[in-house]
């Protein structure tokens, strides 16, 4: 059974669906208004994760996150570029689905965006002023009115006191109370983005766009409803008021998972602020630039969803480096378990039976860290024990002959990483030299410079001038280039410091 951490309740759960073997999903997805930076992708690769695992268990997952491609940053943006909103939001949506394609995510079910939703937000809002639980204030805007919600406040356990206290209301707004907010906003002129509604011209508030969304695609009541920790309140909570109020019907979504803001630090772990002023903004066309795009979602997954994940320079690194390993490793699985033959487990050394037994052991270990909140970091440390055992028996020529039998339930453990974190999908092959053009082009160097130089070293072997291939070796060595010889010739690959 799937347990789940429960942000509404505050406990962990199990998974209960409304349908047996059905899911129900619905993300926040971005504000399409530039390109998706690493923390953005946070919480997108989180629920990437928890989609892969839930159709490996078995659940049909209908997976709903959603585009905002209507809201006043879109609007400020397409000013200043002097094209139109939605020209602008339709641009970014592209490049984010690109973005998102680069590092192997999953495309949801449905991308419904809040344009395309108009008459399901001003059906929203009329129903919640008919109940009284919004109301057109004097400058045209309709707000939510939550204190006529007895449970507002349930999600983040604020209390309406306290938001009264902590709250101010700006120039121009008409508000109840301060805590009140926009279900739509009135247009100053025919010339702004807006769409017409009984209760005047206008465009959607941020919240009201989510439910309405929700609503359409998953119904009054759905199973989890998901986003960033910043979300909780004031967005996911402004979602239950207006959704559950609307339609009367409740919970409007059974489990709430909130993933952990991903951190900017630097090299010495000092928290750094990622903003366009600084310039540091690191979007995740950068990061795949530099490197193979796995490695960005190996450093996602090796940590907990919940958790707050830093990000640095050498933690990138270490996650490269950790792929580099997993990645010799499925080559090591692939050749021996190819060759076929050799001996029975028993008949081989102990690091034959230990590969076989951690191998053998994966998948019930896989299955239950991921059952229990989707804890990919424990999954994540039970599959490097194998890969470790199994490079430890690779290096083994006399046992790695005859290690067929030992290795062979590896390639299930393999398979089951692709398959729910999205890692070690390539072909070792692929994978490599993927990596030695985007670490060479880093340097200034060329894939084809070190093929000469390796050449050259292999024409002084055979030549039988081991002076010169010495000399060739070393300098190989001192540029990070790793070389290694067989009876087939000599390959090559880029040495990752970690």
């Amino acid at each position: 059974m799937i347990r789940l951490y429960n942000t509404l309740s505050r406990t962990v759960e199990p998974l209960e669906t409304m349908e047996p073997g059905k899911v129900g999903l619905y993300v926040c997805g971005m504000t399409v208004y530039d390109y998706c930076h690493i923390g953005h992708a946070r919480a997108m690769m989180a629920f990437d994760v928890v989609v892969r695992y839930l159709r490996r268990a078995g659940y049909q997952v209908n997976f709903v996150r959603n585009h905002t491609d209507v809201d006043d940053k879109i609007l400020n943006r397409a000013k200043e570029l002097g094209v139109s909103p939605l020209e602008l939001s339709a641009r970014f949506i592209a490049e984010l689905d690109a973005d998102l394609d680069a590092v192997g995510l999953l495309r949801p079910t449905l991308a419904p965006q809040v344009s395309e939703h108009i008459p399901e937000v001003v059906a929203m809002i009329q129903a919640l002023i008919q109940k009284g639980h919004a109301y057109s204030a004097d400058n045209g805007d309709v707000y939510f009115a939550v204190e006529s919600d007895p449970a507002y406040g349930k999600l983040s356990g604020r209390k309406l006191d306290e938001l009264r206290e902590g709250a101010r209301v700006a120039v121009g707004e008409s508000k109840r109370h301060p805590a009140d907010f926009a279900l739509w906003k009135a247009v100053p002129s025919a010339d702004d983005l807006g769409w017409d509604a009984p209760f005047g011209r206008g465009r959607p508030g941020w919240h009201i766009e989510c439910s309405a969304m929700a609503a359409k695609h998953l119904g009054d009541r759905f199973d989890i409803h998901g986003g960033g920790i910043d979300l909780v309140f004031p967005h996911h909570e402004n979602e239950i008021a207006q959704s559950e109020c609307a339609s009367g019907a409740s919970p409007f979504a059974r489990y709430w998972m909130h993933n952990g803001h991903l951190t900017l630090v630097d090299g010495e772990g000092t928290p750094v602020k990622m903003s366009k002023s600084l310039g540091n903004i690191v979007r995740i066309r950068d990061i795949v630039e530099r490197v193979p795009a796995e490695a960005l979602r190996m450093m996602y997954v090796d940590t907990h969803y919940r958790s707050p994940l830093p990000f640095s320079e050498n933690k990138l690194s270490d996650s490269l480096g950790a792929l580099d390993r997993a990645y010799i490793a499925k080559e090591t699985v692939l050749d021996v378990v190819g060759k076929g033959g050799g001996v029975p487990v028993a008949q081989l050394p102990e690091t034959g039976v230990e590969v076989h037994r951690l191998a053998g052991g994966f998948i019930e270990k896989l299955d239950a860290a991921m059952s229990d909140d989707f804890n990919s970091a424990a999954a994540m440390g039970h599959f490097f024990e194998l890969v470790r055992a199994i490079n430890r028996f690779g290096n083994d020529k006399k046992a790695r002959n005859k290690g067929a039998e030992a290795l062979r339930p590896a390639l299930a453990a393999f398979d089951a990483m692709a398959e729910v974190f999205g890692v070690l999908a390539l072909k070792p092959s692929a994978y490599f030299d993927e990596a030695k053009v985007k670490r060479l082009r880093q340097q200034g160097r060329s894939v084809e410079a070190v093929d000469a130089k390796v050449a050259a070293r292999s024409a002084a072997r055979a030549a039988k001038d081991w002076a010169q291939a010495d000399a060739l070796r070393i300098e190989l060595e001192g540029e990070g280039i790793v070389v290694m010889d067989d009876p087939n010739g000599s390959t090559w690959r880029v040495r990752v410091e970690a």
